[in-house]
């Protein structure tokens, strides 16, 4: 049987399974400077993307991994960015989101972001759904504002192995 490789679609993405035909352009974007503060989404190299991702798309099924799902841009269809979902350990979701520099501006982040959370709501069965930025990263924040996410918590906490401000939302 066939899987179901489709998470949603808006009025101008579609967020589904990566695939391996993926890797070039994960690895492509792991590179941009926006995602410097994200080191676990960062490739060394195409063939680290490729690896790394082979284990994503091994691991779909594994409920208390994070799952990963492309971001298309559907007038283009090209991958533009990333969507993950992480079961944390009080069973609610840690949402993380990331857009190429190229299609940043655009409202895809506010239009992916709000879309996540009422996917999360509807099929997630849990209470909360949190994302989880750093205070500088104003884009960010605007776009989970605007998306109807609202800010929880703000001050220092450990951001992959070193203290940083952080703002949490939560929908």
């Amino acid at each position: 049987m066939k899987e179901n490789i489709l998470l949603f679609v808006t009025s101008n993405l579609a967020v589904r399974r990566l695939v391996p035909d993926d890797a070039e352009l994960l690895y492509k974007y792991s590179q941009e400077a926006s995602n410097k503060e994200l080191p676990n989404d960062i490739f060394e190299s195409l063939e680290d993307a490729r690896r790394r991702l082979d284990l994503v798309i091994a691991n779909y099924r594994i409920e208390h991994l994070p799952v990963y799902f492309g971001v298309v841009l559907k007038s283009e269809n090209k991958l533009i960015g990333v969507l993950s979902y992480k079961r944390m350990p009080d069973y609610n979701i840690m949402i993380n989101f990331s857009i190429a520099e190229e299609y940043q501006h655009h409202g895809y982040a506010t239009e992916l972001i709000r879309a996540a959370g009422d996917n999360v709501k509807e099929h997630l069965s849990v209470d909360k759904a949190f994302v989880c930025i750093r205070s500088s990263n104003e884009y960010a924040r605007r776009a989970l504002e605007a998306a109807g996410f609202s800010l929880i918590e703000e001050g220092e906490h450990e951001w992959y192995g070193t203290m940083q401000p952080i703002c949490k939302y939560r929908i």
